[in-house]
């Protein structure tokens, strides 16, 4: 694992503006139903919509919806590759159905707090989605025996609920897994640090990752939170769980390592929208973090999601 030669830079005071009644950062307390889609304008995530490429249209899930890729991306056997997102479902249309990466992608929002996750996934409800996957497949493809051989998660803002739920049961293999300014905590009790063994199954996919086991990708920006860890803090924990710390990077990128993995591609999908402060690669386990503190900085972490699934991840599930 390779350490720092630098200190990374202390956490910005910046403080984000508070938000609106319909703001895309997670809150805490009981959620509202809330679609992102009413907000994406206000909170800087309306990309630019190119269509929906090779997949003819989304296709209703009970939980969720669905974009089935043309039969060739289908195994003679009915296998195939599953990209389930959880938080942003038309803006990850929009950024990756023109892409053409042979993925089965479904999307799932279910409002701005991830307890309206991690709830939907209780009583049998992730067997359930996978089920009704597989079948909303085949019956698009004609295959029989449709079933996911690959599977990717990934999550923007309060879809980590989600993710957690899942990981925690342990009962699903997870090829590559993507946090996109998605990855919270909570403090020890009258503290603000995290407790130690808290995010446990992150930590294991982690130490997993950096041996060179399934990838882990995970973002931060420097949104700042009240009452609960940020997601610039939950990575530095992180990384340090594992002995581990990440290289600053100047604004002229003389300190990040030469030939870094994927830094200019990333953020040249981002849009120039964000600036990469500190990063560590170790194995199959990426963290990248990136200056700014308000909702622009939080909506364009998703932009990253196709050069990550092309230079990281897919090409992983192929070797």
């Amino acid at each position: 694992m390779r350490r720092s030669r630098a200190s990374s830079a202390s956490p910005t005071t910046a403080q984000a503006s508070a938000s609106a009644e319909r703001s895309p950062l997670p809150r805490g307390g009981e959620p509202e139903p809330v679609a992102l889609d009413e907000h994406e304008a206000q909170a800087g995530c309306d990309f630019a919509d190119h269509g929906f490429g090779v997949y003819e249209r989304w296709r209703p899930l009970p939980l969720g919806k669905l974009l089935v890729p043309p039969a060739h991306a289908i195994r003679a056997d009915g296998g195939y590759d599953l990209l389930i997102h959880f938080h942003g479902a038309e803006p990850v249309r929009k950024l990756l159905a023109p892409k053409g990466m042979d993925l089965v992608i479904a999307g799932v929002d279910l409002g701005t707090r991830s307890s309206e996750y991690a709830r939907a996934l209780e009583s049998g409800g992730w067997d359930a989605l996978l089920q009704a996957i597989d079948r909303e497949v085949g019956s698009a493809t004609g295959s029989a025996g449709a079933h996911a051989r690959r599977l990717v998660l990934s999550s923007w803002s309060a879809g980590s609920g989600a993710i957690g739920r899942i990981i925690e049961r342990g009962n699903s293999h997870v090829d590559g897994l993507i946090l996109l300014d998605s990855l919270y905590g909570s403090y020890m009790p009258g503290q603000t640090s995290l407790a130690q063994g808290q995010l446990a199954p992150y930590v294991a996919l982690a130490s997993a990752a950096a041996r060179g086991a399934p990838v882990f990708y995970l973002t931060h920006t420097e949104i700042p939170t009240s009452g609960y860890a940020s997601t610039k803090e939950t990575a530095t924990f992180l990384l340090r769980e594992l002995g581990a710390a990440p290289i600053a990077v100047t604004a002229s990128g003389d300190d990040a390592p030469s030939g870094a993995p994927g830094r200019g591609a990333e953020e040249a999908e981002a849009g120039g929208a964000l600036r990469l402060t500190r990063m560590y690669d170790g194995g199959s386990l990426y963290v990248r973090g990136y200056a700014g503190a308000g909702p622009g900085e939080h909506c364009a972490q998703l932009r990253l999601l196709p050069a990550i699934l092309a230079e990281h991840v897919l090409p992983a599930l192929h070797r």
